[in-house]
């Protein structure tokens, strides 16, 4: 976890912890908010494959696909197993958002904010996105 929130814009890498990639939150369509000239992110920007990519390989005990892919790992190696299968919680949203700040009339994201999949992982940020180097 981070020292310090920061608001989460278009770009910011996220991580679930039954997953073995990072990924970019995706953001198809500005609410019109910005910081550091930068997209921010509300609570609703959760969608599977709209916002949110699979995070590769998926090791929760809950995935029984029973399916297997293979993958390059984020340190270049060869890895395999269950497919991610991000799906949200029922009417699930981003939690640990900043209430007082409004993005399109919704609570912004913050690097602290964090959503459930519906396989038990928890995603949660790796960085806010909004630094160029991010």
């Amino acid at each position: 976890m981070m020292d310090k929130y920061e608001y989460a814009v278009r770009g910011a890498k996220i991580f679930c912890e039954c997953g073995s990639h990072v990924r970019r939150l995706n953001l198809p369509q500005s609410h019109g908010a910005f910081v550091n000239d930068k997209p921010m992110m509300n609570e609703a920007d959760c969608v599977p494959e709209v916002n949110i990519s699979s995070f590769g390989t998926c090791d929760s005990p809950k995935n029984e696909s029973g399916e297997t892919v293979y993958l390059i790992s984020m340190d270049g190696k060869e890895i395999q197993g269950t497919p991610c299968k991000f799906a949200l919680l029922s009417g699930g949203k981003w939690e640990k958002t900043k209430e007082q700040a409004k993005v399109d009339e919704k609570p912004a994201l913050t690097t602290e904010s964090e959503l459930h999949c519906s396989l038990g992982g928890t995603i949660r940020f790796n960085s806010s996105g909004q630094q160029e180097a991010d």
